[in-house]
């Protein structure tokens, strides 16, 4: 066991969680991006992309030795989450 106290192991989780904000920015500002370059909203959902990003991440879930159906649910989840976002922006 890495920790014997709940403050030092949540003062590492919010370190990460720190870093993932960071990493969701840069992503969310690569979504708008995509949002300037489509040229209707129909484009925005785009299933054989979506498809092949989570089998993607499945294999690599798999190879970190994480659950695969915890990942591609979280996944999914950013997903949809990122194409409302480009919906809401679109015309940005």
């Amino acid at each position: 066991m890495k920790y014997d106290n709940m403050k030092d192991l949540r003062a590492e989780l919010n370190q990460i969680d720190a870093s993932l904000l960071l990493l969701f920015k840069d992503r969310f500002s690569l979504i708008h991006e995509a949002s300037l370059i489509k040229k209707n909203t129909n484009e925005i959902r785009d299933y054989d992309r979506i498809e092949e990003v989570v089998k993607g991440i499945r294999s690599q879930s798999k190879e970190l030795g994480l659950d695969q159906n915890s990942m591609e649910y979280l996944w999914r989840f950013l997903i949809e989450l990122s194409i409302k976002y480009e919906i809401d922006h679109f015309d940005d």
